[in-house]
């Protein structure tokens, strides 16, 4: 496409500049009435009379998924891909000459288009010329693709609606200026890190299963991340492609780990900062990204002191119970900085907090035998608490449904089973209202 050498001027000009254009492109169609509402209140603070209204642009869908996969086409162009991937992928012209259809087929192939996961060319582009050279239709990826995209349509429809409808109920409430008791705000909190979780893990199931459908492979974007015993693990374990990228084209032009340990701190804090810019406009999401930025940084000093004083192998360290309390610990950092994620507006979050841990009030004694009533004010019930419960075993006791995918074997034990998770899609849609992938708003 560019011609010549990846080190010319030229490519440089031509990265360089389509980066900027697509970056600018989403800070002006996602953070312009962000910056303006905040110009306008330092402003009259400042008595200075500034009142410049709010153009309300319309959001792109996921336009910052797009953006971000068109950075990455840009940067493997210039790259030119690996040496062993010129020899086993590609003949020398078709390396050296990336033609438009190429980018038009890579840029919108829809199944992973809205909300990931986020692909490179150089893992798309041979899959896309090894099917135009073989048959399309492939029986054993097709019966993978059914079976994955109905376990993301279960996970989405029948589990993440199911919560969306207390977390909704209870951020609307705090966001009002409101208080929930300790059970409610819990309760509230809870709901949104599973729905969070099944919705956009369902949706990425679903991705897969589409792709398998036309034979082709998409990354795993989840690897049962509630399971991590640290913020580290986390990161590797959720929204994989978003972390990839982001050490790739980020941590490590920044210089990632080889540097000072000052400057790897340095380093993870802007990463973790900038995922929570990227997420949303709003000082809820900069809290987040911050807040896991320090966390970042936090366990990377704890690995530094306990590698200083060779205690990575202590007993304690591998035992049962500091594994116990590891999962505690980041599961509760996590569960809490989603308030800050999800809630619209900070007075929202902090009262939610509040309740949380009790600050405002707490029922829990008087009330404890009648779920019901302890979670009156977000209209849940038994059922609530249940379908909580059943997340926990969910997430924490068995495999994820990508080690499902990589032990599917088709048959017909395998079909009733699909078709049954299917069905319960279907049925909840008609039983449930519907809410829209959680993701779509990025």
């Amino acid at each position: 496409m560019w011609g010549g050498g990846h080190n010319s001027l030229k490519a440089k000009l031509y990265l360089c500049g389509g980066i900027f254009f697509n970056l600018a492109l989403l800070g002006i169609f996602k953070y312009t009435d962000f910056f303006l509402e905040n110009f306008n209140l330092i402003a009259n603070l400042l008595t200075l009379n500034f009142n410049i209204p709010l153009p309300h642009i319309l959001l792109p869908l996921a336009i910052s998924f797009f953006t971000f996969q068109q950075i990455a086409f840009l940067v493997d162009c210039y790259k030119r891909i690996d040496v062993k991937d010129l020899e086993e992928n590609y003949d020398s012209a078709s390396y050296f000459k990336i033609d438009f259809l190429d980018y038009c087929l890579f840029v919108s192939f829809f199944p992973q288009l809205i909300a990931g996961p986020i692909v490179h060319h150089k893992e798309m582009m041979p899959q896309f010329k090894t099917l135009f050279e073989n048959s399309f239709v492939q029986w054993d990826r097709i019966a993978k693709g059914v079976f994955i995209f109905s376990m993301g349509f279960f996970k989405k429809a029948l589990i993440a609606d199911s919560f969306a409808q207390w977390a909704n109920n209870g951020f609307s409430i705090v966001e009002k200026g409101e208080f929930l008791n300790i059970a409610e705000s819990w309760a509230t909190s809870l709901s949104y890190t599973f729905q969070l979780y099944f919705d956009f893990s369902g949706y990425c199931d679903m991705a897969i299963g589409l792709g398998l459908l036309f034979g082709i492979f998409l990354p795993i974007n989840f690897n049962s991340p509630y399971k991590a015993l640290n913020i580290t693990e986390f990161w590797r374990k959720w929204h994989i492609t978003l972390g990839r990228f982001l050490k790739d084209y980020l941590y490590i032009p920044l210089g990632g780990n080889m540097g000072s340990k000052l400057l790897t701190l340095r380093n993870l804090f802007v990463v973790a900062f900038l995922s929570g810019v990227w997420h949303g406009a709003g000082f809820g999401f900069i809290i987040w990204g911050t807040l896991h930025g320090l966390a970042m940084c936090l366990h990377r000093v704890y690995g530094m002191l306990l590698e200083s004083l060779n205690l990575q192998k202590s007993a304690f360290l591998q035992s049962r119970f500091y594994k116990v309390l590891c999962w505690i610990v980041t599961f509760n950092f996590i569960n809490i900085t989603w308030v800050f994620f999800r809630a619209e507006n900070l007075q929202g979050a902090l009262h939610l907090l509040q309740g949380m841990f009790g600050i405002v009030w707490v029922e829990l004694p008087q009330k404890a035998y009648k779920i019901g009533e302890l979670l009156h004010a977000i209209n849940a019930n038994d059922r609530a608490l249940g379908l909580l419960i059943l997340a926990f075993v969910l997430v924490l006791g068995f495999s994820n449904s990508m080690q499902k995918l990589d032990s599917f074997k088709p048959n017909l034990k395998q079909a009733i089973f699909t078709g049954i998770l299917f069905y319960a899609a279907l049925v909840s849609l008609a039983v449930t209202p519907y809410v829209e992938f959680i993701y779509f708003n990025f």
